[in-house]
């Protein structure tokens, strides 16, 4: 008798799973514009289409930055969705306005690309997408394929409080300076640890970090300029805003000449201009994420919470890895 009525419980929840309503999720990108945002949405609705569910981009474009997604989670609440994935750009002011009122509103919160930092992790469920530290070490594990000896570098992001990307400058300085981040450091600091300043033979431009907000072509002037410098050897942004362009970068690292500091970036998953730029040795290297598979693994989790299935998705989207054949060909000429 018991075994009877567990059977008809479990045929009546299926029933009114498979019935129910269909699902609304909210993607908050930094940056509805980026070309990687895009693709992270177009993988979280074409999965989403294959079960009558919807998945919504919101946020604002560079320009709004970490008010517009305050104002994007303010909105996805109003809207009742069933879920919010949000890339974070600034994580106390999300923090302080935004994230409490979707947890009041009993509204699963995950984040993806980007994570909160330490002390506000309690206001999301969990976090989808690449081990940014894995990425700044990637990158500078490129360097050192180049330099082993040392260099001195420029690195350009995007703003000074975002997470990942203040992730992976973690990760480019602990793997330079050889040393082990500290649990503090581990994972999204608040601020990265100290320039590098001759450890190991690794120095940074006193001028750098350069900031440019995500703008692609404030990045570009920036990248205009420090090419010029003639003491830096690699210029490494840790997000792809030179590629909005590929052809004003191509114009700069053409004018530049030979001597030119070399190139190598992190960015989302490459385009077929990308890899001719590669390719030519406009760009010397990149550390690529797959942004369509991390937008795919964002909507099963939020489906997962929206149907009461606290199943968190162990998978780490996959990295790239590409240095240019043009600076391995140059590297095994022999010297003159």
């Amino acid at each position: 008798m018991t075994a009877a009525i567990l059977t008809l419980f479990i045929l009546c929840l299926y029933a009114q799973m498979t019935s129910a309503r269909p699902l609304k999720f909210s993607l908050i990108s930094k940056d509805i514009e980026d070309v990687n945002f895009i693709t992270a949405w177009r993988g979280c609705h074409d999965a989403a289409l294959r079960n009558g569910d919807e998945c919504l981009h919101m946020g604002d474009t560079q320009i709004g930055y970490f008010r517009g997604q305050r104002d994007a989670i303010h909105k996805a609440i109003d809207m009742n969705v069933d879920g919010i994935a949000i890339s974070v750009t600034n994580s106390s002011f999300i923090a302080q306005d935004g994230l409490p009122k979707a947890r009041a509103n009993k509204i699963p919160v995950i984040t993806f690309d980007s994570d909160l930092e330490n002390p506000d992790r309690h206001l999301r469920r969990t976090y989808i997408g690449p081990n940014n530290f894995e990425i700044g070490t990637r990158l500078a594990e490129l360097l050192k394929s180049v330099r082993p000896d040392g260099a001195r570098i420029c690195i350009i992001s995007g703003g000074r409080f975002d997470p990942n990307l203040n992730e992976r400058i973690a990760g480019i300085r602990h793997t330079l300076r050889g040393t082990l981040p500290v649990p503090d450091d581990m994972p999204a600091p608040l601020h990265p640890p100290a320039a590098l300043k001759g450890e190991n033979g690794w120095r940074e431009d006193e001028r750098c970090p350069l900031f440019n907000r995500g703008d692609e072509e404030l990045g570009l002037a920036q990248l205009s300029q420090a090419i010029q410098n003639p003491t830096l050897d690699f210029i490494v942004p840790v997000g792809d805003w030179l590629l909005g362009d590929t052809q004003r970068l191509s114009k700069i690292i053409t004018a530049s000449g030979p001597r030119a500091p070399k190139l190598f970036m992190a960015t989302g998953s490459p385009t077929d201009e990308q890899e001719e730029l590669t390719a030519n040795g406009t760009i010397d290297g990149y550390v690529a994420i797959d942004f369509y598979r991390i937008g795919e693994l964002v909507y099963r989790q939020l489906r997962n919470y929206a149907l009461g299935q606290n199943v968190v998705i162990a998978e780490e989207p996959a990295l790239r890895v590409r240095q240019s054949s043009a600076l391995l060909d140059q590297e095994s000429q022999p010297p003159m």
